[in-house]
């Protein structure tokens, strides 16, 4: 675990109310001012990784694990009143699904001021006052029309701005981002990522950006971990492993993302299967059946490859590497 982490998760597991794990044995850390990207095909537990430590995971699921801490405090040993003051005033959250997390009959004013006044000892006035200008900031010219207006009445990309000045009202040290690009336009996308990156870098505050664009990660995060049927099959720096990627699924992701250069006739790759939903409870690989580069190796529990500033999870790649 780095001194410095903003957060530090060991050996988290996430288990249904049938038994069945949706993640498992999950461990990353994210150091102060980083960026760390999550990637991995829909159904990979990258959101329920995500709501694990926000502590907003449904009530039928359940969350445990070695270690689970945020600026170097243990959430899990925290009492509910403590751990949701700790969570609201020191992690901001940017969801995937705007309209969902927006009340349709609430103002924004109230949406952006309500959870602040609850935390803080201020005044109403100083939280609009707050509210205004954070409006602002992330780039919404007429902020007293937006403070005034109904969710519904607002674009998309507004409505993601909104979420976004929502997360920062409290100061936060970490945001954890998931799929904050999610049904905007090409020109917006750009937009809201350029903005988190001027956050990440001029606020100085850490974030954890889930995604499924890749290149997106690769420009913006200084960290990347690939998640798979609920575990995580690689990390390292983003530049590393996108330059250079070990595990087979990392290849394989990477190579079904479209190239300007390639031939317009030929056929788009893909990855053959899907992701498991269930079976996830093993030490075996399970991306082996629709693993390209599978081996003998591969039968068995898996062997991982830790690095100084890298892990794998592949059996195959710690043959490869005679560890």
């Amino acid at each position: 675990m780095k001194q410095d982490a903003v957060l530090n998760i060991e050996g988290l597991t996430v288990r249904a109310a049938s038994g069945d794990v949706l993640v498992r044995d999950v461990s990353l850390t994210l150091g102060a001012q980083e960026c760390l990207g999550i990637a991995g095909e829909s159904g990979s537990g990258k959101t329920v990784t995500a709501k694990s430590v926000l502590q907003l995971l449904p009530p039928d699921l359940r969350a445990s694990a070695r270690s689970l801490s945020v600026l170097g405090k243990d959430i899990l040993s925290m009492t509910e009143p403590e751990r949701r003051r700790f969570l609201g005033c020191e992690v901001g959250f940017v969801p995937q699904n705007t309209v969902a997390y927006l009340h349709p009959l609430i103002k924004v004013k109230r949406q952006l001021t309500d959870g602040y006044l609850c935390y803080h000892d201020t005044t109403k006035r100083e939280a609009l006052e707050r509210a205004h200008g954070l409006l602002e900031q992330v780039g919404i010219r007429d902020a007293s029309r937006v403070m005034e207006s109904y969710p519904g009445e607002l674009s998309g990309g507004m409505r993601q701005r909104v979420n976004i000045a929502m997360a920062l009202m409290s100061d936060p040290k970490l945001i954890i981002a998931d799929e904050p690009t999610t049904a905007l336009d090409c020109v917006v996308q750009q937009q809201v990522v350029e903005l988190f990156h001027s956050i990440n870098t001029q606020r100085h505050v850490a974030i954890v950006m889930i995604s499924h664009d890749l290149n997106l990660i690769r420009r913006y995060c200084h960290k990347v971990a690939v998640m798979y049927a609920g575990q995580v099959v690689e990390t390292g720096d983003s530049q590393a492993v996108f330059t250079s990627p070990k595990h087979p699924y990392t290849k394989a992701l990477l190579s079904v993302v479209p190239r300007v250069d390639q031939d317009p006739a030929a056929r788009l790759s893909e990855i053959p299967g899907y992701v498991p939903e269930t079976g996830r409870d093993t030490d075996e690989c399970l991306f082996r059946p629709r693993c390209a580069e599978c081996t003998q190796a591969c039968s068995g529990a898996v062997r991982c490859l830790r690095g100084a500033d890298r892990f794998v999870r592949c059996s195959k790649v710690c043959e490869e590497a005679g560890a």
